[in-house]
């Protein structure tokens, strides 16, 4: 079990990451909904004509080998996700893990939530990370450099990057534990990973 503060009732909440399977597909086609549409306040998007916004890279992170993609869960309740590649986008290192996804509802936001779910997840997967965050992005910002800053002791770096297509990103590195496996992407066959 993971505790985590909450503010307005300062009591201790059970958060879980578990590894996704194809029987969760259809939630986090529904939680990423939600997420695009975050987005769309920075990116102009629109929904489809079924009112609906889509991510199709979805099936890559519950079948290709190097992805995997985990479901967050508070109290047992469904609150979001996170996909991890491996590999870095950035400088092409193929022992790299890149958080290319992570999502909390709006609900538990700013409860210790998403740091409980993001730290669980480094300590899961052993390793140089990187987590790209775009500059237009200002809570995401401040969000994960609390984050990695907690889990980290302030052992990170943070260095400037343009994607092809001239947006502006922030790319927060630092390592978790010690690297033991090369296959750390390998399906999970364990219970519940929650942690005391």
């Amino acid at each position: 079990m993971i505790e985590c503060s909450l503010p307005t009732e300062m009591q201790s909440v059970n958060v879980s990451l578990v590894r996704a399977s194809k029987s969760d597909e259809g939630k986090l086609g529904n939680l990423l909904h939600l997420y695009v549409h975050d987005f769309s306040e920075f990116l102009g998007m629109k929904p489809s004509e079924e009112g609906r916004f889509s991510y199709p890279a979805l099936p890559r992170y519950l079948f290709e080998p190097n992805r995997a993609a985990f479901v967050i869960r508070c109290e047992g309740d469904l609150v979001g996700f996170a996909f991890v590649s491996q590999g870095s986008v950035v400088s092409d290192d193929p022992a790299v893990f890149d958080l290319a996804e992570f999502f909390v509802v709006r609900g538990v936001r700013r409860r210790g939530v998403g740091q409980a779910a993001a730290h669980d997840l480094f300590r899961s997967m052993p390793g140089v990370w990187e987590i790209r965050v775009a500059e237009y992005n200002v809570p995401a910002q401040q969000f994960w450099r609390n984050v990695i800053e907690r889990y980290s002791g302030g052992g990170y770096k943070v260095e400037s990057w343009a994607r092809e297509d001239g947006s502006r990103w922030n790319v927060l590195r630092f390592t978790s534990g010690v690297e033991t496996d090369s296959s750390r992407l390998a399906p999970d066959k364990s219970p519940d990973r929650t942690q005391s």
